[in-house]
């Protein structure tokens, strides 16, 4: 793999311009070359920044509103829609999610194959998503973390997309009508990716080159490059 090109990024974006100043500053000092889709989410135009970055830029609605429309198909959809925008349009191995609170310290290279990796903390999944898991991949699997920092493999991505699409369309909002407690996390953006690569068969793992603020409150001493939770410019 190219030392600069091995992956590309998304990077939805509301009305913090410090915050995003700072993680497309502290990427661009490590990987100059690397392609971001960055995607003002119904806020401010940060068009000005894509340019000094040299990122492209798409200006959309929001997702994230109204608070009732939180947890629907609609919502997910959209969001599937727009990773595989990030991903068409940086068209690399992988594809990072960047976010208001990463912090890229040190380049790193990505040196083997995984379908995704996020938080070593992530939350977890209902005892019925597991099940539900379970039932077509005869494994176990315990939490999701696909937040800001994690990575996960576009070529997996692009061959499950159709499929997760339809099954959004045909069973999400059922799934959280009625048994709301035990699937409201598929109205989680990390969850979703998470159990819809879980249910094709893909394994998540916990991301070696990520840590988190709370998983280790001496994180400044350590040597990951990427940093979640970093919130000094919130």
């Amino acid at each position: 793999m190219s030392k600069e090109a091995h992956f590309g990024c998304y990077y939805a974006v509301f009305k913090n311009e410090k915050a995003t100043r700072f993680v497309l500053e502290s990427f661009r000092n490590h990987f100059p070359e690397n392609p971001i889709l960055l995607i003002s989410d119904g806020g401010d135009d940060f068009s000005h920044l894509a340019k000094e970055f040299n990122c492209g830029y798409k200006q959309l609605h929001n997702i994230f509103e109204p608070q009732e429309e939180m947890y629907c198909s609609v919502r997910m959809l959209e969001y599937w829609r727009r990773l595989k925008l990030s991903v068409d349009f940086c068209n690399k191995d992988y594809l990072m999610i960047l976010e208001d609170d990463v912090y890229i310290r040190n380049y790193f290279e990505i040196d083997k194959h995984f379908d995704l990796c996020g938080s070593r903390l992530g939350a977890k999944f209902s005892t019925t998503v597991k099940e539900d898991i379970r039932s077509t991949t005869h494994k176990d699997v315990d939490i999701y973390g696909m937040c800001g920092g994690s990575i996960f493999n576009t070529d997996v991505f692009n061959k499950i997309y159709d499929d997760v699409i339809l099954d959004i369309i045909d069973n999400h909002d059922e799934k959280i009508k009625n048994e709301v407690d035990d699937w409201c996390s598929l109205g989680s953006t990390d969850s979703s990716i998470t159990y819809h690569f879980h249910k094709r068969g893909y394994e998540y793992q916990a991301n070696p080159w990520m840590i988190e603020v709370r998983e280790n409150r001496k994180w400044k001493n350590t040597d990951h490059p990427i940093v979640h939770e970093y919130k000094e410019k919130y």
